[in-house]
């Protein structure tokens, strides 16, 4: 199986609309920052959205002279993305073969940068992607993205069980929109639940690497192709995360 980078790490979810890749967008930015060399691939082929995400939507990727795509560079992050190469509002009909295909071609025939971190943005669910992707890249293991609330913890517990499966390590578990100050009292509320990412991670002898705020401001980054970590480097929520994930690859403390 390919490498494509010194470390290979899904980031998923099992269900949507839990914040999966506004977080690895935001994860992906502050490890560059801090030095890492960073891609992003988007391999949600139905719904891709980091061309959203990182204000990309009008750009396609450059070919080099070996004919291999140049994954796009911006905010330090190299990313390529399904997105680049089909209408937004095109909708993809295809069977588990086709997906496959077309993730090895974007993965087998682009010009990768020298990477530290290649993070691989998953679909929803647990199905054809995670399966194609095990089979094509040699990868290190996979974090898991969660509301704090029974309906998106329940989904992340399938996709334990589907990694396991696959013999893909799960190096934590990220708890989303944990938590809500209001800016005028200064008090926190727990619209999804209090710290049900937490106990899930303790369930399954895992760390939890944040327990990240629901932020107005992640939102409108997200809209406006501004990440927040970018546009918020100084006080940036998503260090801690980076901090950690960096914990788990460090010499003498085991890999994911």
């Amino acid at each position: 199986m390919k490498r494509l980078a010194k470390k290979t790490c899904l980031i998923g979810s099992g269900k949507g609309g839990v914040g999966k890749s506004t977080v690895t967008v935001n994860l992906a930015i502050t490890l560059a920052a801090k030095g890492a060399k960073v891609a992003l691939f988007d391999a949600d082929l139905y719904g891709p959205s980091l061309p959203i995400l990182l204000g990309l939507r009008e750009l396609s990727p450059q070919v080099n002279e070996r004919g291999e795509v140049l994954p796009i560079p911006k905010f330090g992050v190299h990313t390529l993305s399904a997105g680049f190469f089909f209408e937004e509002s095109r909708s993809l009909l295809w069977r588990g073969p086709m997906l496959h295909k077309m993730l090895a071609k974007m993965l087998e025939e682009s010009a990768w940068p020298p990477l530290d971190f290649l993070f691989i943005d998953l679909p929803p669910g647990t199905g054809d992607v995670p399966l194609s992707l095990s089979k094509l890249l040699s990868l290190d293991g996979a974090l898991l993205v969660t509301t704090p609330e029974e309906v998106a913890i329940a989904d992340v517990r399938r996709a334990l069980d589907a990694f396991a499966h696959l013999n893909i390590p799960i190096g934590g578990i990220i708890e989303n929109m944990a938590s809500f100050q209001d800016p005028e009292t200064g008090k926190l509320f727990y619209p999804f639940g209090k710290e049900k990412g937490k106990q899930l991670a303790r369930e399954f002898h895992l760390p939890c690497l944040a327990s990240l705020p629901l932020i107005e401001g992640i939102r409108e980054g997200a809209e406006v192709g501004v990440p927040y970590a970018f546009s918020h480097a100084q006080k940036n929520p998503f260090s801690l995360l980076a901090d950690n994930f960096l914990s788990l690859y460090t010499e003498g403390k085991g890999e994911m």
